[in-house]
């Protein structure tokens, strides 16, 4: 058998290159989903730090594997699926990058946590409370609440109503019943979670959303928060 033109060859370890960030996500996503490891190492180790540097090496071989094909049309079929893959894994983690930031590693805890009403938050209790406790996430102060563009909704909802919110807004609710309504949110891709809190009061309802890891989720748990309210003000 005919060994493949060098330019071929190239073409191909640059295309294997080109999928080894994406490959890291996938073993990284697999590895937490199966239990395997935790959020720090599939996340903040593995997907943030290996795959993003495998990233920016996959773009530059993308690059070379163009510049293979420009001599050798055979290779043309291995630099345009280069091309698109590095393209996509470039464009992704940018984006990404740009919205949540990199995980510091040793520096302070970073706990998205927001709610309407920062001066007297509606705390979280039940089982949501001990999901929470096992996980070790810690207890905000007052003036550790993020800040996000959210008002306390000025009537006193009903427990169905405040649960139909919740579910609208992707969580799953643990609990409703009167004065509040409380559920819990799964992320897809890393099963990063968000807890939510409707606490129903007379004339006043207040909301609370609050991640469990400590990492920067790029405003998600203030998206939430906001949807939340939004769906409790819906006619």
């Amino acid at each position: 058998m005919a060994q493949a033109p060098r330019a071929v060859r190239w073409a191909r370890v640059l295309l294997a290159l080109t999928l080894l960030s994406p490959a890291v996500a996938f073993v990284a996503v697999a590895g937490m989903k199966l239990g395997v490891w935790d959020w720090t190492v599939g996340y903040s180790l593995l997907a943030m730090r290996v795959g993003l540097a495998f990233a920016a090496l996959g773009a530059v071989a993308a690059l070379g594997g163009v510049v293979v094909a420009l001599g050798e049309k055979k290779a043309g079929p291995f630099a345009l699926v280069g091309l698109v893959a590095g393209a996509v894994t470039a464009t992704i983690y940018g984006l990404h990058v740009a919205s949540h930031g990199l995980p510091v590693a040793g520096g302070p805890a970073l706990l998205a946590d927001v709610t309407t009403n920062p001066a007297e938050p509606p705390v979280f209790s039940g089982t949501l409370a001990d999901q929470r406790s096992a996980a070790g996430v810690p207890t905000l102060t007052a003036s550790a609440f993020g800040a996000c563009q959210a008002a306390t909704v000025p009537t006193q909802v009903a427990p169905s109503v405040a649960a139909y919110a919740l579910q609208q807004a992707g969580f799953t609710v643990l609990g409703s019943g009167v004065g509040r309504a409380d559920g819990t949110r799964t992320g897809f891709w890393f099963g990063f979670n968000h807890d939510a809190v409707i606490r129903i009061r007379p004339g006043q309802t207040d909301v609370r959303v609050s991640a469990r890891q400590a990492r920067p989720d790029g405003g998600e748990a203030c998206g939430l928060l906001q949807t939340i309210v939004s769906n409790l003000q819906a006619p």
